[in-house]
């Protein structure tokens, strides 16, 4: 079986949260006995190392040229048309592939890049993983504080893109029910998928400080979370002595973590190495959409994780060190409740947490494309 997969971004390496969703949902399918056909649209720079990795991933890669910053238009003062920033060469690539290969399913990740499913025959399913709402995207960075970034665009104009698709794909349930007033096409919610890799507890002496970790990439919202936990560190030198606090990927790179109460690890080639590296892992993220894959991430790795309610959205939890409201509240948190004895406890419950979840995640995978072998088991393995 033959697959069709579209994508403005690259899918290597796994240093941002929506390479990874894009991976592992490739991955997913791929294990399940499909072929994958990964067009690159260009939208960022591609080294030869990572084309090199995307043509050892996928069974077929098709890389466009690299989108100027000028054809990354802005039709409207206050948002983005609806296909500002598609690739009209991806018209003649999709075609091509479609009339050499017995296409049987079209996926174009993200609304904004979905024009060319308009000229998918009608008997090949279309679907959109959307990633995001991108519906107003501006104003609600803006009232989170943050300064407007990247791609937004009105309701009706989103609308738009989401009607060219058979079944519109949300990363989290609050998102598909902001969809489905908005498009004629199917609703459904398959989050992100990551193989458990449950990890012992870090070996440590009696007199070390718990490790307190932050993996992330640099975008602006996880800047704005650091430099609000960085704030509350280095007005509390008790903490820094309690603690040792640890940053690793691409967030070690911007001004929040230059601060001495970081030590930082930078960027880490495979993500297991940050995690055996650290006791606990927490996510200070305030504010955003879509779904925070590095909590998912965390506990696929059986690792406690305190976070922020903000950084859980899309995943069912009842833990209240799961339903925190601020940076601020995560380092009361592990002020007050930390104890070498509780982290069993909190891993136990991170474990459980994600199995529940990825079962979920199983069970759509499975309604949403019933042609696979799902008897195989899947491996969402970069």
């Amino acid at each position: 079986m033959h697959i069709l997969v579209t994508s403005p971004i690259p899918s290597h390496p796994q240093n941002h949260g929506n390479r990874a969703r894009v991976t592992a949902l490739c991955k997913a399918l791929q294990s399940a006995g499909a072929q994958i056909h990964y067009v690159y649209g260009g939208l960022e720079s591609l080294s030869a190392e990572q084309e090199q990795a995307m043509r050892a991933a996928w069974d077929f890669v098709y890389v466009l040229p690299r989108l100027r910053a000028k054809d990354r238009r802005q039709s409207h003062k206050s948002h983005h048309a609806i296909d500002d920033w598609y690739a009209p060469a991806l018209d003649d690539v999709v075609h091509h592939i479609l009339k050499t290969w017995r296409i049987q399913y079209c996926i174009a990740n993200y609304v904004w890049f979905s024009r060319w499913l308009i000229d998918v025959p009608a008997d090949i399913p279309k679907l959109i993983d959307t990633h995001d709402i991108f519906a107003d995207r501006h104003a609600r960075l803006q009232s989170d504080g943050i300064a407007p970034s990247w791609y937004s665009t009105t309701a009706e104009e989103e609308s738009i893109g989401l009607d060219r698709a058979d079944t519109v794909i949300a990363i989290q349930h609050g998102e598909a029910q902001e969809f489905r007033p908005r498009t004629t096409a199917d609703v459904v919610t398959l989050g992100h998928f990551i193989k458990p890799d449950f990890l012992e507890p870090r070996q440590t002496t009696s007199d070390a400080k718990p490790v307190i970790g932050y993996m992330a990439s640099d975008n602006p919202i996880n800047q704005q979370s650091l430099q609000a936990l960085a704030d509350k560190i280095n007005a509390r030198p008790d903490l820094q002595n309690k603690f040792e606090f640890v940053l690793a990927g691409a967030i070690c790179n911007g001004a929040a973590a230059q601060s001495d109460a970081f030590r930082k690890m930078g960027f880490v080639e495979k993500p297991a190495d940050f995690y055996k590296a650290v006791d606990v892992v927490i996510n200070p993220n305030v504010g955003g959409t879509g779904l925070k894959i590095k909590s998912i991430e965390a506990m696929a790795y059986g690792k406690p994780l305190v976070a922020t309610r903000d950084a859980m959205i899309g995943i069912e939890t009842d833990a209240d060190f799961h339903d925190l409201a601020a940076p601020a509240d995560i380092l009361n948190f592990l002020d007050e409740s930390f104890s070498v004895g509780q982290l069993a406890k909190l891993a136990s419950k991170s474990k459980s947490i994600f199995n529940q979840y990825l079962d979920e995640q199983q069970t759509s995978l499975h309604r949403l494309f019933p042609a696979l072998d799902q008897t195989n088991s899947w491996d969402a393995t970069p």
